[in-house]
């Protein structure tokens, strides 16, 4: 919030500035006035985000590494880290990232909801881990299955066994 909410004030201020000069008559003002209006937006919408953040408490977050970055912010000209986890990108301090499974590995994140500022991590074992959409949808196919199963044994066990009757025969049928 310290660093995103002057950046946005200060490039709210240059975005009216340079639109008050496109006003009055100088047409190359517009192209600042776009640079400081769209920057201006971006950073607006991350206070925006750390302010919401600031009134939360962190949530927890548990799932498989899908992937692992670094990449410069624009305007804090820092790297920055990042991990792909349950669907949703977090940002990760350097000293974590480093320690973080590769992807494939499965952790238990606590972060900020808004942001999603990892604020603490550790990995999960293997009897920790949630299953998988996969697991879960072959464990409910199986269940069908064995239920399917019961019916079909409680309907035989219901239905009542007919015995075969021989009629009597009267003289030679045309059949024979």
């Amino acid at each position: 919030m310290l660093i995103w909410t002057p950046a946005f004030g200060l490039l709210t201020v240059g975005a009216v500035y340079m639109m008050v000069e496109a006003l009055g008559g100088n047409g190359g003002s517009w192209f600042g006035f776009s640079l400081f209006a769209l920057i201006g937006l971006l950073s607006g919408f991350s206070a925006l985000s750390a302010f919401r953040d600031w009134f939360s408490a962190p949530i927890e977050t548990t799932g498989q590494v899908a992937r692992k970055w670094r990449k410069f912010d624009l305007l804090i000209f820092f790297r920055a880290h990042y991990v792909l986890v349950a669907r949703r990108v977090y940002r990760v301090p350097h000293l974590m990232f480093d320690e973080m499974p590769e992807p494939g590995g499965w952790v238990y994140l606590n972060h900020y909801p808004h942001t999603n500022a990892v604020v603490s991590w550790r990995p999960l074992g293997e009897d920790e881990r949630p299953r998988t959409e996969e697991e879960v949808a072959e464990e409910e196919e199986r269940e069908a299955t064995e239920q399917r199963r019961q019916e079909r044994a409680r309907e035989r066990e219901a239905t009542p066994v007919r015995e075969r009757v021989d009629l009597p025969t009267f003289g030679d049928s045309r059949d024979e």
